[in-house]
């Protein structure tokens, strides 16, 4: 009975806070949000196929460091360079099929953090189980309840951090007209990962010796987690600015009326109409306004998008196909 507590409490404690966590940055989504399937597809990518690649591929590689270098650097050598590098490719590939796959979800900086996150909040779910699990079995509560403090807490957003600079270069390269930029920006989203992923690792492992190491490692944890909430808000703005720039065309044409054009701009407006709807008991409606406002949102987006790259068919065939399913739904008077 004792060891089956014990289980669930590691369970909480590793699943928990990350969905917790996750769940915030998804707030952050707020005029499109992405598809829940390709949503609990990345955490559960980081949470199963990233973790069990990275863990064979460091011990292979462990395997062949420990040969090469003395043992008490090997430690080393394997935390600030061996992991990093291997969790992040691994981590990395949700995004490269993501973006090869769903190309068309992505519209912006805040769906590459979001999916990168994701990822990132997946694989720190298992490993940080599979840590608090050997430290209650090995030294009990009280150290257990110490790791789950530095880990679920004070360095709790550290892989949605790494795996989300990958997301923001590979958003920032889909939306590039710069052929360098193009492929420049998810490589050096890539590097930015790993380097962080890193110094995290070195400082935390020199930590053991030295106590200020872990300060070098709280200030580039949080210092890049600030940077990338920076970016989201940043974001945020600039897409409300999308919605209310290329959806005034639309109320010229007829696509939508005045008065949804109002509401589809404006997030604020657009929750008190959907919450009136769900206080009221109306979950059709509740469900179809989302819906009505999601397809103006894309309808806005892929607009810019065909502004951006003329050549874009896709966009265009979106942009008709969302124009109609807007003007259908707002005759309908959703």
């Amino acid at each position: 009975m004792t060891t089956l507590i014990g289980l669930l409490l590691v369970v909480l404690v590793g699943f928990v806070p990350m969905v917790v966590y996750a769940l915030i940055l998804w707030w952050f989504d707020r005029y499109e949000k992405e598809p829940l399937g390709l949503l609990v597809a990345a955490f559960l990518w980081g949470a199963v196929p990233a973790v069990i690649f990275s863990l064979i591929a460091e011990l292979a590689v462990g395997v062949s460091v420990s040969t090469l270098v003395r043992p008490e650097a090997a430690s080393l050598v394997e935390a600030a360079v061996v992991a990093p590098v291997a969790e992040e490719v691994f981590k990395g590939g949700a995004l490269v099929l993501l973006f090869f796959l769903f190309r068309s979800e992505v519209d912006s900086a805040i769906d590459g953090i979001l999916y990168g996150g994701l990822v990132g909040f997946g694989f720190a779910a298992v490993e940080n189980t599979l840590y608090f699990a050997g430290t209650l079995m090995e030294s009990g509560v009280g150290q257990f309840a110490v790791l789950a403090v530095f880990r679920a807490f004070l360095f709790g957003l550290n892989h949605a951090l790494f795996t989300g600079l990958l997301g923001l270069g590979m958003a920032w390269g889909r939306s590039a007209s710069n052929g360098l930029i193009k492929v420049g920006a998810p490589l050096g989203g890539l590097l930015a990962g790993i380097t962080a992923h890193g110094i995290h690792n070195a400082s935390v492992t020199l930590g053991a010796e030295f106590a200020w190491p872990c300060l070098v490692a709280f200030a580039s944890d949080w210092g890049g987690a600030a940077l990338l909430v920076g970016v989201l808000i940043w974001c945020s703005v600039r897409e409300q600015r999308w919605i209310e720039r290329w959806l005034e065309e639309e109320v010229e044409r007829g696509t939508l009326p005045r008065g949804d054009y109002e509401v589809v701009s404006s997030y604020v407006t657009r929750l008190a109409e959907r919450a009136q709807a769900l206080f009221s008991g109306d979950l059709e409606r509740w469900w179809r306004l989302g819906r009505y406002y999601r397809l103006a949102t894309e309808l806005a987006f892929n607009k810019r998008r065909v502004s951006r790259f003329p050549e874009d068919e896709g966009a265009r065939k979106r942009v008709e196909r969302l124009r109609g399913q807007v003007k259908e739904m707002g005759l309908q008077r959703p």
